[in-house]
């Protein structure tokens, strides 16, 4: 049989279709890969790009793993609050019973604050203050000024806050009384993502000089802490024996404890009020108990700034705005947007040095390496499982990044590359099941044209249902020439030239027609098939093309004859009176091998059955009038019957054709048995 002929596009997607898939699973774990890799700026620096054409989705995953850490693990928003910071606020409160500005504060109520917080005992003060300009030009403001500078100088461990140049504008750097005065001076700049949002901190930067020069939060933890902050390696500092690692772009990622505010608070109004009615505010009344104890200070670092609505530095970081996943966790996180102070994003990155977790991404290679397993894993579910149960675990497999990199930052501080794998997932998955679709399609459109291709032949060889159930069973057929093991039957009328010589011939057409019909049925109903139509005689045919074994094929052809002679009798009743003639058929049944397959020109086929074992099947009808039996088969169909029948033998008949004389039988079912369906006929074979 020719085969059927496809397209290139549909030979390669049935050909090379795991190829492919492993193809495109590849292609986007390169795709992707490559978008994560670090990319230098225009100044050679990973500050804009630390993790590639991803960094803002991986920013967004970043804020998700915080979100869902703070609504899992509630108690972890204590953390900031037992941990040994105190940020001394100028608050609304404050500014309001000031009745002053905060920009117009004078420098003597900054005094007065760090004043409380060295006699309270703090470890480390930090002024977030800018002191590059005077406090004004009258004398009080000279006053004030002096009085600040005097409380500087007699504080032993006092940061002061300068910004870097940036963008053009100069550096802002405390006046040299302040300075001098002090113990150390650090910036207070922090990197802004590209959604102008907090992540990270600069610990320390290289100066012309050689020297390092450290932040605000940097000085103040060696201050606290009593040991340096130093290099360890290019992605490593160290403070003492705590090991603090390094993003791409030389910035520390920082540990946020909770939304703002996360640490230990003070009103400025609780300790500046005397200094209020003194200067501002005559008449109010300073409430003693609300005077902090020593306790918010001993041995703690004590930051000083503003936390107020309309504060200067104010900033979004990962829980400025609440995210509906993190809502699924914890329904009571609040939908407003809230910034964070800079003087709480100093105490974040204090705390992240000294206490929190040393938050650290994996090495490229090893980045790489997560995203092809989840790749892979994408992979087996979209090629490899039924499309909805495909569709399941792809689905599945990007709950279990979310769950396994939520894992690895609670509880080793790992920030996995959750982004750039859901990224990967949503890039594969779509195209993985169009390839698995188009393959599909490709081998459905092949099967129905071999489906019209074969269905072509049988129909032009077998009946329509028998073509039908060789399509259903194509596996198991063979339409080349072949050898097998065939039971076949002929059968013919008697006397038929006789019959239909006195009767018209549409009425013997008729009556032959309704003949043929009936046992059409039942050969149907046994699982055989007409091969030929020989005049008013048939050949029939069991076991080829489809074969159920050769005992119950021989024992179902057996049982279609003689349903054949039953009906024949009924048929003579029902035909009684009618004017259509009595008749009686002849039944010749042999089992043996036979050549079966296709023969025949290319505008007509024929399935064939060809062979000896076809000849003495022939021969045998026609000897069933000398045996005087309607119905007689061969020595190796009786064989083959079993106990449900008994069979005569009739001798050694000479067949016309052959030399050898051929043992023959008369058939009839045993006094008792049950005749067999097909289904029954069918267990009796197993």
């Amino acid at each position: 049989m020719a085969s059927v002929k496809s397209s290139p596009i549909s030979k390669l997607l049935r050909r090379w279709y795991w190829a492919l898939a492993a193809l495109l699973t590849l292609a986007v774990w390169l795709g992707v890969a490559l978008a994560m890799r670090p990319a230098l700026d225009s100044q050679d620096s990973y500050a804009t790009s630390p993790y590639g054409l991803v960094t803002s989705l991986e920013n967004r995953a970043l804020d998700l793993l915080f979100q869902l850490r703070d609504a899992r693990r509630p108690a972890l928003r204590a953390r900031g609050l037992i941990e040994p910071v105190t940020i001394i606020e100028m608050d609304e409160p404050s500014i309001r019973a000031s009745d002053v500005r905060l920009q117009k504060w004078p420098r003597g109520w900054y005094a007065a604050l760090i004043d409380r917080a060295r006699e309270g005992g703090a470890k480390a003060i930090g002024l977030d203050v800018y002191l590059s300009e005077r406090g004004g030009t009258s004398a009080e403001d000279r006053a004030a000024d002096q009085r600040l500078a005097e409380a500087i100088y007699n504080t032993e461990n006092i940061v002061l806050v300068q910004k870097l140049e940036a963008g053009g504008a100069p550096a802002l750097v405390p006046l040299p009384e302040f300075a001098e005065n002090a113990t150390a001076v650090g910036f207070s700049d922090f990197p802004l993502d590209d959604d102008n949002s907090v992540r990270s901190t600069m610990l320390l930067r290289a100066q012309p000089s050689g020297e390092a020069q450290f932040s605000f939060a940097a000085a103040l933890v060696q201050l606290y802490a009593g040991q340096e902050l130093k290099p360890a390696t290019a992605s490593a500092l160290t403070l003492g024996g705590r090991m603090l690692p390094l993003r791409t772009d030389s910035t520390m990622q920082l540990d946020f404890r909770a939304r703002t505010p996360g640490f230990r608070r003070v009103s400025a109004k609780d300790i500046l009020c005397e200094e209020f009615k003194q200067t501002s505010v005559p008449d109010i009344r300073c409430d003693e108990s609300a005077k902090p104890s020593d306790e918010l200070f001993r041995d703690r670092i004590v930051l000083i700034g503003a936390t107020n609505n309309d504060a200067p530095d104010l900033f979004q970081t990962p829980f400025y705005e609440p995210l509906p996943l993190a809502r699924l966790f914890d329904r009571d996180l609040p939908v407003i947007p809230a910034r964070m102070p800079g003087v709480e994003l100093h105490a974040t990155s204090a705390a992240t040095m000294l206490f929190g977790n040393a938050l650290v991404r994996p090495a490229y290679a090893s980045q790489s390496l997560v995203l092809l397993l989840a790749l892979a894993a994408i992979a087996l579910a979209v090629f490899a499982l039924r499309a909805l149960l495909g569709f399941a675990a792809v689905v599945f497999v990007a709950i279990a990044l979310l769950a396994i990199s939520a894992w690895a930052f609670d509880a080793h501080g790992l920030v996995l590359p959750l982004a750039s794998a859901w990224l990967g997932v949503a890039v594969l998955a779509p195209l993985g099941f169009v390839l698995r679709y188009a393959r599909e399609r490709a081998l459905r459109d092949e099967k129905e044209a071999e489906r019209a291709q074969i269905m072509d032949i049988f129909s032009r060889c077998v009946s329509t249902e028998v073509a039908e159930e060789l399509w259903q069973k194509r596996e198991q057929v063979s339409l080349v020439g072949e050898t097998r093991i065939v039971t076949i039957i002929f059968t013919d009328i008697r006397n038929f030239t006789t019959l239909s010589e006195t009767v018209d011939s549409k009425e013997v057409v008729t009556w032959l027609n309704d003949y043929f019909s009936r046992m059409h049925d039942i050969i149907r109903h046994y699982g055989g098939h007409i091969n030929k139509y020989l005049g008013d005689g048939l050949m029939i045919v069991f076991g080829a093309p489809v074969d159920r074994g050769e005992k119950l094929e021989a024992r179902a052809a057996v049982l279609c004859g003689l349903k054949m002679l039953e009906e024949v009798e009924r048929m003579n009743g029902e035909w009684e009176g009618t004017g259509r003639p009595h008749i009686a058929i002849g039944v010749g049944i042999h089992t043996g091998e036979a050549t079966c397959g296709v023969v025949g020109a290319p505008g007509r086929l024929e399935y064939t059955i060809i062979g000896d074992t076809v000849n003495l099947a022939s021969r045998l009808e026609s000897t069933t009038k000398e045996a005087g039996v309607p119905l007689v088969v061969s020595s190796v169909t009786a064989g083959l019957l079993g106990v449900d029948y008994e069979t005569e033998a009739l001798g050694n008949v000479n067949v016309k054709g052959k030399t050898l004389s051929t043992s023959v039988f008369a058939v009839r079912p045993k006094q008792g048995s049950k005749q067999e369906s097909p289904p029954a006929v069918a267990a009796a074979g197993q």
